[in-house]
């Protein structure tokens, strides 16, 4: 049995044990699902199609950078054009917090995925495929959890005051 073939079974499971009829699956888990699946589909089309198979490495390369920066865009115009937090979708329920810790939320959350696009970028482009590797399967990921954890219950009041003292200087240069 493939790895593909393994995979989608496992989806399934997990799809079928999260959704109960009590239970609606949130507009965020789709929009997750949905980039994933097209992601990986462009991944599987470039693999199997002899054409292009010596851009599926390059395309493997970008991937995990133009989803953080994807996902940074997001965090920057949905609140511009009235769509509200996209953190406060996905974690609003486990965290209750005020709209104005919501905002500072959203601004780090934004200079991390930038960072981190940056970051896979430097990765490959210095290193050998498999220390890209490594790095992406183990460092990556304890990283971004590391630094979420980190954001939320120990550094927001820090980047609030931080963004306040912007905020604050940006206020008296303009007459």
């Amino acid at each position: 049995m493939s790895l593909l073939a393994i995979g989608t079974i496992v989806f399934f499971i997990a799809l079928a044990f999260y959704w109960r009829p009590r239970h609606r699956i949130d507009g965020s888990a789709w929009g997750l699902v949905v980039t994933f699946v097209l992601l990986g589909l462009i991944s599987l089309w470039l693999s199997f199609n002899e054409n292009y198979s010596n851009q599926l490495i390059t395309f493997n390369h970008y991937k995990p950078t133009a989803f953080y920066w994807i996902l940074a865009l997001i965090l920057i115009i949905f609140p511009r054009i009235g769509w509200g937090y996209p953190a406060k979708w996905i974690i609003g329920p486990y965290f209750p917090m005020a709209n104005s810790e919501w905002f500072y939320l959203n601004q780090v959350l934004i200079l991390l995925y930038i960072f981190l696009g940056i970051l896979n970028a430097y990765m490959f482009l210095k290193f050998n495929d498999s220390v890209w590797l490594d790095f992406k399967e183990s460092c990556y990921m304890n990283l971004l959890v590391l630094i979420l954890v980190r954001i939320n219950f120990i550094w927001l009041h820090i980047f609030k005051n931080v963004f306040d003292l912007i905020k604050q200087s940006l206020q008296k240069k303009t007459p």
